[in-house]
Parts: C-alpha cells; structure tokens; sequence
C-alpha cells in the first residue's frame, strides 16, 4: 500500500450529513468489509448462528450486503470473486453465509489499546440482521438456491423440506445436470411430477425417464428425420407409422431398435 494513514471511524457511515439508502461505490464498499472485519479473535452472532472469528475475518450473507450497499445480489458475489482473485480477500461461503478474511488485515488496522477500546464502545461484535427484509427462516446455500432456480416455477413448493432434502443427497451430479433431470421428470409426469423434497428423498435422478438429459435431439425428433410420424405413446414405448405400417420402439433403452407394431 502507497501513501500514509488515517483513522476512520465507523460511525461515518451512519453520518446525518450523508444521504441514506444511497448505493455504494466499489471503494466505499470495500472500506465497509475492513471495518466490519473483527479487531481480535471473538465469538459472533449472525442470525441464528454463533460463529467464531478471527482478527480481520468478517460473517457475513451477500444478502445483507446487498442489502446494505444498494446492490444487487449477483453484483455482490462478483465483487467479492474480483476482491478473492485480486488476493485482497479470502472468502469461504457455506450455507448461504460467507466467511471473509482481509488480506494483510494489518497493514489496514493498527493494534493499539486505545483502538481497540474505541472499537468495541463504536461497533457491537454482534452482527446481527435486524431489517425484517433479510431476516429470513432460511439462509440457503448457492447451490440449492442455484438448483431452486433452474427447477419450473410450477414446482417450487415446499422450499424449506426440499432443502434439507438436498443437503443430504449424495450424488456425482452437476447441480445444472440435478435440475434438469427434475425438468426431465416434470415434462414427463406434468401434474403428478413429485414434489423436490420427495423427488430428492427418494434419489429419483436415477429413474430411468430422466437419463439423457442433453440437447441431442429426442427421440421423436430423430424418427421424424427418418420419415416416421408420431402416433403416440404407450407404457415405455413411443409409436410410430412409416409407408401404412405401425411402429414402436422403446423410450428409455440405449440403442434402442424399432420394431413392427
């Protein structure tokens, strides 16, 4: 770092003379993520959760920061992927809360007794939400939000099973690849497709009506490339006819042959 030093204290963020609500600047929001990391080694609560801190680590949602700064929340997450790669930070979400870690916190804040008497009379150790915006039953984590999102909006129900269903899944699975076997099931089943947290408990991503989830053209598509046209569909069979004469050949089999109906 260039240049010299100077002591700023934190209450000039809530300053009368400054306008409220306003949306911060890249360094502004910067300068708030130092002064909200912890001076010493301590014990928070954030929300429902206690978590411990180390001097210059922060707890914190990109929610609340979104919340706080007037951003959107996807602009929040990129700041921080541009803060981590550019070494200015460490950051470690899980379950929708992020642990950050200011690089060479030191070089930002000196350790003097009479800062850290100060700091602990001008900022509660404490952050907790108290705007009813944010102060959520949940905090899910990215990925479950990530697949909630992909998922049909039919089929969003039931958000706080579906994901203590998704914590506990065990799969190799993309969550894009999760999300689109469970559309899969829904183009198939339409009204009687089961809801996430039932289709997640019984690990139905491994039916066989959803394997073969890419963009290659389906099976309908590629018998009408050859000639035939759909007649309809029957058990595991789709039919077919071709020149006067019926076919069928099998849903979910890989190199699955036509046969004469």
């Amino acid at each position: 770092m260039n240049g010299g030093y100077i002591r700023v204290n934190r209450k000039v963020f809530e300053h009368k003379v400054f306008k409220k609500n306003e949306p911060y600047s890249e360094i502004l929001a910067w300068v708030d993520l130092i002064s909200r990391a912890s001076y010493k080694d301590d014990i928070i609560r954030f929300n429902q959760f206690t978590k411990k801190v180390k001097r210059g680590e922060l707890v914190v949602s990109p929610k609340y920061l979104a919340l706080k700064w007037s951003w959107h929340t996807s602009k929040v997450r990129r700041f921080l992927d541009r803060l981590a790669f550019a070494t200015m930070i460490g950051i470690v979400t899980d379950e929708g809360i992020s642990r950050i870690t200011i690089v060479n916190y030191e070089e930002y804040q000196h350790s003097t007794k009479l800062q850290a008497k100060s700091q602990a009379q001008l900022y509660p150790k404490s952050d907790t939400i108290l705007n009813k915006e944010i102060n959520n039953k949940y905090i899910y984590s990215q990925s479950f939000s990530k697949w909630w999102e992909l998922i049909p909006n039919k089929m969003r129900k039931g958000k706080g099973k579906a994901y203590k269903s998704f914590k506990n899944i065990k799969s190799t699975l993309t969550v894009e690849e999760l999300a689109l076997r469970y559309k899969k099931s829904y183009e198939i089943n339409k009204e009687y497709t089961k809801h996430p947290a039932t289709w997640l408990n019984q690990e139905c991503w491994l039916d066989d009506e959803v394997q073969n989830t890419t963009n290659k053209p389906n099976l309908i598509e590629r018998m009408k490339k050859l000639g035939y046209t759909h007649k309809g569909s029957e058990d595991n069979y789709e039919q077919f006819i071709k020149n006067g004469k019926n076919y069928k050949i099998h849903k979910f089999k890989i190199n699955a042959v036509i046969e004469s109906d």
